[in-house]
């Protein structure tokens, strides 16, 4: 006799139907395009090996404040959609819908928070990594710090930039009190030339090329795919929009971000692999406001790296010891990046297909502080070269010349061209054409 054997394959059920679950989901995605929490992609400074025979002589940087409670526009969307609560409540209670029931009763007991009353502004998480943030740096570099000749902070005229240099000079402990705090500067060329560049006002900020090539992807098969899921999953009887669903994300990933260990019920809407979807989303915005989406964008960025430039020939020709750091926003980091030339993909990120292993991505490039290092160093036990410089993004080493480390004179290869950035053209009203 022969006997059939049957394997059956057990899957979570809700009212009979297949269900993901979000609540025992035991490593849930952790990338969230600009709203990524520091923590789940940082390195850490203190593991990088010293260069040996040198020391550190010129320390510039420039990061993102911390994580920060949404915008006036983004708390208005969000708040809008977590109106749908009760509808998808309702819609599990009358057997419709795919959610878990334990999802299901942490999305009952979430409540709405108020955030539109405090946008924009830091969070406790926020300072916090900015403090630890500090702590490393200070520990990383104590002798450096300890023995400055000179040394510069200073913030955009922002409250969660201004408490983000507050809590990264008090992570330095008593170091931080040698350090030299500037006030804001209106127009500042250095961690904000955008803001008052008119130029990219009217081109990028009040152009549609961002927000066309969105659509477009919003219209691929994948992202149809990811809104008849979700529809499906919360039991919805209506389509959801597009802004729908990028408001459920938003009320995941704000909440998701003020913690590497908290978790939102919102984020039950969507599986990991929906989640990715909607990080390009963010990255497609990213690469065409900020990137190489604008020939612009990498005129702006050589505005700060003009500075960078700067300081470091200063101290090669002075000997003077000097630390320079600046409190910015993530668009300034993008911009940096393109202006070096780091990141690019190719082909192109577009909103023709989500392209899965680029290299553009904002979970690793500008989470809440992000940061971006220069170190120079004095090297007294080579024949050769006497000065290296080290590059570092978000505390991981980046290899800019190939090498580790970038000889000095590979160094101004690179970095001369910024000498002569200008801001002229944020004045110009013909059409801006970059080779």
């Amino acid at each position: 006799m022969w006997w059939k054997l049957i394997l059956c394959v057990c899957l979570p059920l809700v009212n009979g139907r297949h269900s993901h679950c979000y609540w025992n989901n035991k490593s849930p995605y952790t990338y969230f395009g600009s709203k990524t929490p520091y923590e789940a992609v940082r390195g850490d400074f203190r593991d990088v090996p010293p260069i040996r025979g040198c020391e550190p002589v010129n320390v510039w940087f420039i990061t993102r404040h911390g994580t920060r409670h949404p915008s006036p526009m983004d708390a208005a969307a969000m708040k809008e959609a977590s109106a749908l609560k009760d509808k998808i409540i309702k819609s599990h209670k009358e057997g419709r819908g795919e959610m878990c029931a334990q999802d299901i009763s942490d999305l009952q007991n979430w409540n709405w928070t108020n955030l539109e009353n405090s946008p924009s502004i830091l969070t406790q998480e926020g300072f916090i990594e900015l403090l630890e943030f500090g702590q490393r740096f200070r520990e990383k570099y104590y002798s450096f710090l300890d023995n400055l000749n000179q040394s510069r902070i200073r913030s955009t005229d922002e409250e969660r930039t201004r408490e983000s240099s507050k809590a990264f000079i008090e992570g330095l402990e008593d170091i931080g009190e040698k350090v030299c705090v500037e006030n804001p500067i209106p127009d500042d060329a250095v961690a904000r030339p955008y803001r008052f560049c008119k130029k990219r006002g009217k081109e990028v900020i009040n152009g549609t090329v961002a927000t066309d090539e969105i659509k477009r992807y919003q219209e691929t098969a994948e992202f149809k795919e990811l809104q008849k899921n979700v529809q499906k999953r919360i039991g919805s009887e209506d389509e959801l929009l597009p802004r729908t669903i990028m408001a459920f994300y938003d009320l995941c990933r704000f909440y998701r971000a003020y913690s590497i260990v908290k978790r939102s019920p919102w984020c039950a809407l969507f599986t990991d692999h929906e989640m990715k979807i909607l990080e390009y989303v963010e990255d497609i915005r990213h690469y065409f406001r900020n990137g190489y989406g604008h020939p612009m964008n990498r005129l702006l960025g050589a505005a700060s790296l003009k500075d960078l430039y700067e300081k470091f020939e200063a101290t090669v020709t002075s000997g003077d010891k000097s630390f320079t750091g600046y409190f910015s926003h993530d668009t300034m980091l993008d911009m940096i990046y393109t202006a070096l030339g780091l990141y690019y993909d190719y082909p192109e990120i577009s909103g023709l297909e989500r392209i899965k292993n680029r290299k553009w991505r904002t979970s690793f490039l500008t989470p809440f502080v992000a940061n971006f290092v220069a170190v120079l160093h004095r090297c007294t036990k080579m024949s050769s070269y006497k000065y290296r410089i080290q590059f570092f993004a978000n505390e991981k080493e980046v290899h800019i010349c190939g090498n580790r480390v970038c000889g000095w004179y590979d160094f101004r290869e690179k970095f001369q061209q910024f000498a002569n950035a200008s801001l002229d053209f944020c004045n110009e009203s013909t059409t801006l054409y970059y080779v």
